[in-house]
């Protein structure tokens, strides 16, 4: 390393010598072993590195508000010497994240509500399909026969075919000298059952029995109250007691959405 002498460092003493003599003061160039330079270069590169550090350090502790706090997440001393400092930038950026952070979960719990609104409405919906297949159907016959035995329909609402989904049953309701008389035939009874739906012509249902059906008469009948029944012998003079077949004809067009609804609700009445 190469040492200009600064004239300061000139002893007083050696100064009048050089005047009188009229010599000027000569540069010495001077050599000077540095251990440290080899290792990390110039002196004068590194102090002016060391200089710029200072130089940021004390720009970037002018830049920051007074009130700034050191925080340290583990209470420990960090390993690079850097501390965390709590300024106003940080506070928003963390503000900003916790409030997308509950707007995220808020979204998620409305769309889990309505989720769950929408298995509501397919349950209430499924719930209200089933209510309405198994809600009671009727529909007017105009002839019903068994053996010998027949009743034919006269005049609106004498003859009526009953379909009842939840009890699984089969109803022949007549009206005869003011009051009603029904035939009632168990699902479980039906051996055969064959329906015809022409086009252009009365609809046919045929039923066979294993054992003779359920008699009952009304009694007591009182207008806009449910009917009364009360269980009585075979009215159509023991013909349904002796033929278990039952012929029943509809006006056209009438049976064929019954029918269908009475097998979709058990399939083993689909009978060849």
């Amino acid at each position: 390393m190469v040492r200009m002498p600064n004239p300061g460092e000139i002893r007083p003493e050696s100064l009048p010598a050089m005047k009188a003599a009229g010599a000027k003061p000569v540069a010495v160039k001077m050599e000077v072993e540095d251990h440290l330079e080899e290792e990390h270069g110039p002196l004068s590169k590194r102090s002016k590195h060391v200089g710029s550090s200072r130089q940021w350090g004390a720009g970037a502790a002018d830049m920051l508000p007074s009130e700034v706090v050191p925080y340290n997440l583990l209470n420990e001393p960090s390993p690079l010497g850097l501390s965390l400092r709590k300024s106003p930038s940080l506070l928003d950026l963390i503000q900003m994240r916790l409030s997308q952070a509950n707007s995220a979960a808020a979204s998620s719990i409305a769309s889990c509500g309505s989720l769950e609104l929408g298995k509501k409405d397919l349950k209430s919906t499924a719930a209200s399909s089933t209510i309405d297949k198994l809600k009671a159907s009727n529909f007017p016959a105009s002839l019903l026969r068994i053996g010998s035995w027949e009743c034919i329909s006269r005049y609106e609402g004498d003859l009526v075919a009953k379909c009842y989904y939840a009890k699984h049953k089969l109803v022949w309701e007549v009206l005869e000298g003011g009051l009603k008389s029904k035939i009632e035939i168990q699902w479980s009874d039906i051996t055969a059952l064959k329906a015809t739906c022409p086009e252009n012509g009365p609809g046919t249902l045929d039923v066979v029995l294993a054992r003779q059906p359920l008699f009952f008469r009304e009694t007591n009948p009182q207008p806009r109250k449910h009917t009364l029944w009360q269980a009585t012998s075979d009215f159509t003079g023991g013909q349904a007691s002796l033929h278990k077949r039952h012929f029943l004809q509809c006006p056209q067009g009438l049976l064929s959405k019954h029918f269908e609804k009475l097998i979709q609700c058990d399939p083993r009445l689909y009978l060849s």
